[in-house]
């Protein structure tokens, strides 16, 4: 099946139509500045600066220089190489000192506007202040990274921690995207489930890099300008074709926060992207040493929005 490609789309429609009905779509003509993303402008801006370089999988491999990734991974044809790693430069999502992306975000802030269909508005993730909406260009989100990958580069089937949502903002290359219905985790688990939020999954391609070994129930390309929308729970599978720019981060929304406050329920002590949750509470004025210490505090709001949804 193809996804639902929409040429523009109002803040009201797209939490009713895909928020709360946990629909994936592709959303084009986003608004960037599209010659601010190519590999030459990237290397003269944010070069210089330390990178994360993982597998396909979320496992740190390396830490280098963006110049020197592109470099050495850019402008490559023919087979799709194996172990291409995957730059994922996130914002700060820790209390720890580490190689985070913040910097490299505020230099290439100009460069790009936050969707008018994703204002900011009724997120439970990342917290706001009463009437000042969170922005992706200049405000740290969960998972907000500056993904820079080359051809054959892949992340490998997952699902997204804490039941949050996703999006993906493609400003250079093209990427092709494989999504499955949540009602499909069972069938493609491994049987020794990782025991955190991005879980165990099969390897959906294979030592054949070209070929799907289940079929999705979504199959299609991310190209410049077009914003791919990632609902909680919905395993996907991302390789790249052509050498590739993007952007990424995570929220919750009230109209997709069922399964987000059954996450909170189920005590997810033993999940290891928990902390990163407790860091966009602590970012928003509160600390918190366990998930009830949360839903003491929510348990009104949280009511409300369980009324609302049903």
């Amino acid at each position: 099946m193809e996804l639902d490609v929409l040429d523009g789309i109002s803040e009201e429609e797209f939490a009713s139509q895909y928020i709360k009905k946990n629909r994936p779509a592709v959303i084009k003509n986003i608004d960037f500045d599209s010659a601010k993303w190519e590999p030459n402008f990237l290397k003269g801006l944010i070069g210089d600066l330390p990178t994360q370089e993982y597998d396909s999988l979320f496992d740190l491999q390396n830490l280098s220089t963006l110049s020197h990734y592109i470099d050495t991974y850019f402008g490559k044809k023919g087979p799709f190489e194996a172990n291409v790693p995957y730059v994922r430069w996130y914002n700060q999502l820790k209390d720890v000192d580490y190689a985070w992306g913040d910097k490299a975000f505020s230099r290439v802030s100009p460069f790009w506007k936050k969707p008018n269909f994703l204002s900011g508005k009724n997120l439970l993730i990342p917290v706001a202040s009463e009437g000042d909406y969170p922005d992706p260009t200049t405000d740290q989100f969960p998972y907000r990274g500056i993904l820079v990958a080359a051809r054959g580069a892949r992340t490998r089937l997952h699902t997204d921690p804490f039941c949050s949502d996703a999006v993906v903002s493609q400003f250079y290359g093209v990427k092709s995207v494989a999504m499955y219905h949540p009602d499909r985790a069972k069938e493609l688990s491994l049987i020794n489930k990782a025991d955190n939020s991005f879980g165990g999954y099969v390897d959906v391609r294979g030592d054949n890099l070209d070929e799907l070994s289940h079929e999705p129930d979504f199959h299609g390309t991310l190209g410049p300008g077009e914003l791919l929308y990632v609902p909680h729970g919905w395993l996907h599978d991302v390789i790249v074709l052509e050498d590739s720019v993007s952007i990424t981060w995570n929220f919750i929304h009230e109209k997709g926060a069922l399964e987000y406050i059954d996450y909170l329920m189920d005590d997810p002590s033993n999940d290891s992207e928990f902390e990163v949750l407790k860091y966009f509470y602590m970012k928003g004025g509160d600390t918190f040493e366990d998930a009830s210490e949360i839903i003491r505090k929510y348990n009104k709001y949280f009511s409300q929005i369980e009324l609302a949804c049903e």
